[in-house]
């Protein structure tokens, strides 16, 4: 038998999988993205809806049910999210048998509008719903584990060990004491009890959240968790290095302003913030190394290896920055 990886489910069958849930008249499907998991668009005659389909071995049903608690629960305290749609049935979740085994599907409503432009206008916008996130989920509990939380381990130590299994063979021993050294920085940072830690969305950048009217609404918590808030924080800070430079000051400081505005960060947490912008470096290339069957392997190579830990340089001489 042929072993698969990852199989692309059609949109005719995600189409059937739509009529176990009450949403009228269905009118189409069509493929949206596919990453780290795979989303398509279903079309009924009044709305839209989103229908994401996790890969297998990515997230259990543990898993994905502390997400979709996490987003009703913010939802009841007034977060505006893309919230999971139940089945007829009552189920949040689809079991689907896949050639490469058990994938689960979740149908979650639309968020109207558009990917915010980053603006300091709008950058002030997103930190305020990121303060006004985690006010909303200080109380946050379920009884699904995540199955990890967004520490050290998570975040920089497990992303290293497979950094070296999938890239070591490419990296200098310079860069590979870089890679630690920066590791121990980040972990010696997070020993600090206090650090703010709590319900974390883990992905909060403009790439998800669209604008409608004014608002924001935000969605893809995939990468949610328990921990370190000012890791939440510094996930902006990183986007705005990669690929808004130019306008990363200004930004940042209208992100910060805007998030100070609803619920001022301890002097703590500040200091911590460039350090957890390494720490999602890390985390970032580890996840591109431990999925190849979704990015492939061709960007593995020393010029991207070298842009990497140029950045990383970049982010060390940023440490005391705030």
């Amino acid at each position: 038998m042929v072993q698969i990886k990852h199989s692309l489910i059609s949109e005719e069958a995600v189409k059937g999988f739509a009529h176990a849930y009450d949403l009228g008249d269905i009118t189409d499907c069509r493929f949206l993205a596919r990453g780290l998991n795979d989303t398509y668009v279903i079309y009924t005659e009044a709305d839209q809806y989103i229908y994401r389909i996790y890969r297998h071995g990515w997230r259990d049903d543990d898993a994905i049910l502390f997400e979709l608690d996490a987003i009703l629960y913010a939802a009841k305290e007034g977060i505006k999210s893309s919230v999971p749609v139940k089945r007829k049935d009552g189920e949040f979740l689809t079991p689907i048998e896949a050639p490469e085994g058990r994938r689960y599907g979740v149908m979650f409503t639309y968020s109207k509008g558009d990917r915010p432009e980053i603006t300091e206008e709008n950058s002030g916008r997103i930190g305020r719903a990121l303060a006004n996130l985690h006010h909303a989920t200080d109380k946050f509990k379920t009884e699904h584990p995540r199955g990890y939380e967004l520490n050290t381990a998570h975040l920089v130590k497990v992303p290293a060990s497979i950094i070296m299994k999938q890239l070591g063979d490419k990296m200098s021993e310079e860069q590979e004491t870089q890679l630690y050294e920066v590791v121990s920085k980040v972990k010696d940072k997070a020993e600090n009890p206090a650090l703010s830690y709590g319900f974390c969305h883990g992905d909060f950048h403009n790439f998800n959240f669209h604008l409608h009217d004014g608002e924001l609404e935000a969605f893809d918590y995939d990468c949610c968790g328990v921990g370190f808030r000012a890791y939440d924080l510094a996930v902006f800070w990183w986007n705005l290095k990669n690929n808004y430079p130019q306008q990363e000051k200004t930004c940042w400081r209208s992100f910060l302003h805007g998030y100070e505005s609803i619920r001022p960060l301890k002097e703590e947490d500040k200091v911590a913030l460039p350090y957890f912008v390494a720490a999602r470096r890390i985390w970032f290339l580890g996840i591109l190394a431990a999925n190849e069957d979704v990015w492939g392997r061709a960007w593995m190579n020393n010029q991207n290896l070298n842009h990497f830990f140029g950045q990383l340089a970049s982010d060390v001489k940023g440490f005391g920055e705030k």
